[in-house]
């Protein structure tokens, strides 16, 4: 049971293939073959050895690496960093290291399809494709705190929901990978969404990718940029082809419905977690955009519901 939570007090012995190393070493560790890993370089640079050749790195980066890629330290200076490790199946039941890679079959419902772009990032491998990120502070800090969740929650195992919350953790991580995938040669600047824009909507952008937690107006947006809500709502529009706050309640969703399909943390704080405070409005617009409630889209396609 290598690099895997085992239950404590609540579900004793019950194993969780997610696991957190929060002063990685970069030394080999057993079982690492059998899982996808994931290093936030948060301070330093060095000289890393990856498929058989170096890379000379300053700290952020983000490395997504998957079980045929070891990764050891050559040299560094005041390198700091931590790690995770976890089992496709972590994310879905349905997933192995094999069809992960494979073109979806008829075994494959279609949230399933879903799931398995939330890996791609460590399994894509070209000319473009290495696993590695820059990272702006505000993108390092944002997947810092989300691992530093994650480890908290496997480690205090506080209630019955401790599998599901530390995978919904997981889940809103790899939404932020998924941005830095997407789009590589944003990398640098942030996580962005996948249109065309200015380096000030791009900023825009990336503080809603990072705060839809929290409560957003388009006043208080405004405020924020040193700018007007007319202009604002013009050069958002612009750029996405949305107004600022259908693009946020559209993120939001999105986010709830990848945490009702992979994990059954009630509704009510997957509700909390997108940044909705009412029941009513959040049903209402959940509805509005997938034609179900929260509850008939999680029976619908949660993989862990009978």
């Amino acid at each position: 049971m290598e690099l895997s939570t085992i239950g404590k007090e609540i579900y004793p012995g019950t194993e969780v293939k997610l696991w957190c190393n929060p002063q990685e070493s970069f030394a080999p560790l057993a079982g690492a073959e059998n899982r996808l890993h994931l290093v936030l370089v948060e301070e330093g640079s060095g000289i890393l050895c990856l498929n058989d050749g170096q890379i000379a790195c300053n700290a952020p980066i983000l490395l997504c690496l998957n079980e045929h890629e070891p990764l050891t330290l050559i040299k560094g200076a005041s390198l700091k960093a931590r790690g995770m490790y976890f089992h496709p199946a972590v994310i879905n039941s349905a997933f192995s290291f094999q069809n992960i890679r494979q073109a979806p079959d008829g075994k494959f419902r279609f949230t399933d399809i879903q799931d398995q772009y939330w890996l791609q990032a460590f399994i894509d491998r070209g000319p473009q494709r290495n696993g590695l990120f820059s990272l702006a502070p505000i993108t390092a800090n944002r997947i810092k705190h989300q691992m530093i969740l994650i480890d908290q929650e496997l480690d205090e195992q506080r209630d019955g929901f401790w599998p599901c919350r530390s995978r919904s953790y997981l889940l809103e991580l790899l939404f932020l990978i998924d941005r830095l995938y997407r789009e590589p040669q944003s990398a640098d600047i942030g996580v962005l969404a996948q249109v065309e824009t200015t380096d000030e909507i791009g900023e825009v952008i990336l503080y809603l990718h990072t705060h839809y937690q929290e409560k957003i107006t388009l006043a208080g947006l405004a405020c924020h940029f040193n700018t007007n809500r007319t202009t604002l709502t013009r050069q958002f529009r612009a750029a996405t082809g949305l107004p600022v706050m259908t693009y946020l309640i559209n993120l939001r969703i999105h986010l709830a419905s990848l945490m009702l399909r992979n994990t059954t943390l009630s509704v009510t704080e997957v509700m909390q977690r997108v940044g909705f405070i009412d029941d009513t409005h959040f049903t209402r617009t959940f509805r509005k955009h997938t034609r179900t409630t929260p509850s008939e889209y999680r029976q619908r396609y949660c993989w862990m519901v009978e």
